[in-house]
């Protein structure tokens, strides 16, 4: 199965019909723009389903502010960074992740990385995301860009706990009822860079401890790119995609398939998930994070045909 094609977003189509518009007059061009903002509103969100489904949850981020009846913040110190609400931004149609070191450590963590998780749970289904991950940029001037940085889209379950830093954030990625995690990709700075990254679906057993990851091993998604003469750029907009089915998990890039992750209900108890966008600066990561980000253009939900309450 192929990644849907995208219709033009609002904010893309409504500058497309500005600049074909026939009046030469601006007064009339003036009143023709704030026609079509007015009425854009009134129209239905529409996305192109994959074949066998049917979108049941889609985030186009294009306020001015998170909606927190959709989202929750992760708010837990992981690793070398505590996640922080303030580091979450959203404007011009996207959802910012800022990346920043601390001047002054805050729960011990000497860096501030972002992330969100859906209050929704979701079940077998077609997942995607457009993302940018990292800016290129080097801030610190040291020769390498974005480096110290963890990127994730990925889903399992999450608790949003009330005794939060906000209320109702995400304290932990370690929930005792978890059972499947997928992760659409994971990468990391280092060899590759955020070129390189993993896809897979980790299999959590009752006692806390993992079962296994499927595929074994684990596929660096940038080799696949080099063997078929094809180049990638992280920082550049990408969609990323999984395939959730009762038998496996099927995963893609920019709509072409790339790993299949065989696991069976029949073997594995499936359990609903929340989906999480996030950035973390890692222990496997450099030790020095410099300035960054991850941009989302949009989280998109399908739902098969034949089961939309899922």
């Amino acid at each position: 199965m192929n990644s849907p094609r995208r219709r033009p977003r609002a904010k893309h189509l409504l500058g497309k019909m500005f600049s074909m518009t026939p009046y030469s007059n601006q007064r009339y061009s003036l009143v023709f723009w704030a026609f079509a903002v007015a009425v854009w509103p009134l129209r239905p969100i529409v996305a192109d389903a994959p074949e066998g489904y049917q979108l049941s949850f889609s985030e186009e981020f294009d306020g001015d502010q998170l909606d927190l009846n959709r989202w929750a913040y992760r708010a837990d110190a992981k690793h070398r960074s505590i996640q922080r609400a303030e580091n979450i931004h959203v404007a011009d149609g996207s959802l910012r992740l800022h990346l920043t070191p601390l001047e002054k450590r805050i729960q011990g963590k000497a860096n501030a990385g972002a992330g969100i998780v859906t209050l929704e749970r979701f079940h077998y289904g077609y997942y995607e995301v457009r993302a940018r991950l990292g800016d290129g940029i080097d801030h610190d001037q040291d020769g390498q860009v974005d480096e110290g940085w963890h990127h994730a889209f990925w889903a399992m379950f999450a608790k949003p706990m009330a005794n939060a830093d906000p209320p109702g954030s995400i304290l932990t990625t370690y929930p005792p009822e978890r059972r499947t995690e997928i992760d659409c990709y994971e990468n990391a700075d280092g060899k590759g860079g955020y070129n390189r990254f993993t896809q897979h679906v980790i299999i959590w057993k009752p006692n806390g401890k993992e079962h296994g990851r499927r595929p074994k091993p684990p596929t660096d998604h940038v080799e696949p790119q080099r063997r078929a003469g094809k180049s990638f750029d992280a920082t550049k907009w990408n969609t990323y995609a999984f395939e959730w089915t009762a038998q496996g998990v099927q995963f893609f890039v920019n709509g072409e398939p790339t790993v299949y992750g065989e696991y069976p209900v029949e073997e594995f108890e499936h359990d609903r998930l929340n989906v999480w966008l996030t950035a973390i600066a890692a222990n496997w990561c450099d030790k020095d994070p410099e300035l960054s980000r991850a941009e989302y253009d949009y989280f998109r939900y399908y739902a098969p045909s034949s089961d939309a309450s899922n």
